[in-house]
């Protein structure tokens, strides 16, 4: 008779588990973080893959990996032609997953891989997702922590979707959750959105995210702005509606007060604005108005345009493992 114990084991064996992290420019740590998380997955007794996924790093990271690639079969480095972004590194190690179960996680060691165990585990009580929840956020300034509560506030009112500041992309997914991902091919991405869009049994864990080691974030303002503006425009047709509803208020509003002018002109003779300041006053504001309505519809177009060009999201210049690790060497 089988004991519980050799029949979980079995179990970890068959199970594979995949880890995928986007690098950029992370030669000061890549190194530490992948001792980490090597020590770690050998610790867990499953079998695993590591993706790693370049995003056109112009100083010495793909240099830094190459020996654990060579040393290591799981290991497999995605290098990009170019830079693509976060998003897009991140759907491409998603797209080359074949784990039962895939870790998406950063490779700055902002997501500890100590925590990975913490996360299988409440994967394996029946959850499709488990999201990694932080409990400290010591190191941001005081504006981005403002801005990311009033962005997510914002977009939890205008896409009706389930999103909170304290999770990112650190998670686990069950493979038809990664299928469903995988799906979506839009060339504005953001995850963050399109993990609370397909649903899914979803829960979470804490932790706590410690002091950046080396190097500083990859997101510039300008790039969360950007993100930003994915998210709402990607998931979202209610600015358009707020537009059109705005536009209602103010035709409304503009017919009375042009019936109340002629009516006071023809029974008065009498006129309640006069003179070119008036007439400025409400050209302008009328004006104001209008570009406000076709900057919110140039995003919808402009996005529109791009995903009727139906590119593909990303283009792999190389794929490094150690089945072509002396192909790779020989290029060099």
């Amino acid at each position: 008779m089988i004991s519980l114990s050799s029949g979980i084991k079995k179990m970890k064996k068959k199970l594979l588990l995949s880890i995928v992290a986007p690098v950029f420019n992370e030669e000061e740590i890549i190194e530490e973080f992948l001792n980490e998380l090597l020590s770690v997955l050998k610790s867990c007794a499953y079998r695993f893959e590591i993706i790693l996924i370049d995003d056109g790093s112009m100083d010495q990271t793909i240099q830094r990996c190459l020996p654990y690639i060579e040393k290591y079969p799981e290991i497999r480095l995605l290098s990009f032609s170019r830079n693509y972004g976060h998003e897009i590194a991140s759907t491409a190690g998603l797209d080359c997953s074949q784990g039962d179960y895939v870790v998406l996680m950063d490779s700055d060691l902002q997501h500890p891989p100590i925590v990975i165990p913490q996360l299988i585990e409440k994967a394996q009580q029946g959850y499709d997702v488990v999201c990694a929840a932080r409990t400290n956020r010591d190191q941001e300034t005081w504006f981005k922590k403002c801005t990311a509560k009033l962005f997510y506030k914002f977009s939890r009112k205008l896409t009706g979707l389930t999103i909170s500041e304290e999770i990112g992309n650190f998670r686990i997914l069950s493979r038809k959750v990664v299928d469903s991902i995988t799906k979506m091919k839009e060339s504005n991405r953001h995850l963050i959105m399109m993990f609370a869009y397909v649903g899914y049994k979803t829960a979470t864990i804490d932790y706590t995210c410690p002091p950046r080691k080396a190097g500083q974030s990859k997101y510039s303002l300008r790039k969360l702005v950007s993100l930003a503006l994915d998210s709402i425009i990607g998931f979202s047709s209610r600015p358009l509606r707020l537009m059109s509803l705005l536009s209602i208020f103010l035709s409304l509003i503009m017919m009375g007060y042009a019936g109340f002018i002629l009516i006071q002109k023809l029974f008065t003779h009498q006129q309640l604005a006069d003179g070119m300041a008036s007439i400025i006053f409400l050209i302008s504001g009328l004006f104001s108005v209008l570009f406000l309505f076709l900057a919110v519809i140039s995003e919808y177009i402009s996005r529109i345009l791009i995903e009727t060009k139906n590119r593909p999201l990303y283009t792999i210049k190389e794929e490094i493992s150690q089945l072509n690790f002396q192909t790779f060497e020989g290029k060099k």
